[in-house]
């Protein structure tokens, strides 16, 4: 009688340990990168502008001269955009300063073109491997 007891008690016990150890090899087999994932950053501001390019738009691209430790910045006029493309006017001159005044004549556009599809806009966010001249667009003036 101890026997049949006995085995009444555990029978029950050992299969409630089986349906919990179960659980837990369950829990364990699902991947714990999801409960740790990070969500990407929000776009910054010249993304989101870049994303939605409007006429008037001024890209600021900085640039380091081959050869030196100085930044440099190069500005672009956005003068037309299409559903699939932006068009460029770059500006006359180089700038030591990305705040420089674009009312004077060597910063307004010039009449050369450079067309961009939306994806390559998009590649000047990040500086591509092996461009010597580290060149990323870093700001894109608004007139507001």
């Amino acid at each position: 009688m101890q026997k049949t007891l006995l085995s009444a008690f555990l029978l029950p016990l050992v299969l409630c340990g089986a349906c919990q150890s179960s659980d837990s090899k369950t829990a364990a087999q699902q991947p714990a990168a999801a409960a740790t994932e990070v969500p990407p950053p929000p776009p910054t501001e010249v993304k989101l502008r870049v994303d939605n390019p409007q006429v008037g738009d001024v890209y600021v691209v900085r640039f380091q001269p081959q050869g030196t430790q100085e930044q440099r910045y190069f500005f672009y006029h956005l003068y037309r955009v299409t559903p699939d493309s932006a068009y460029l006017h770059p500006a006359r001159k180089e700038a030591t300063d990305p705040a420089a005044d674009l009312t004077q004549p060597d910063f307004q556009a010039s009449s050369n073109t450079i067309g961009y599809s939306r994806d390559e806009l998009e590649g000047l966010l990040q500086i591509e491997a092996g461009d010597v001249l580290q060149t990323q667009l870093v700001e894109v003036r608004r007139p507001e």
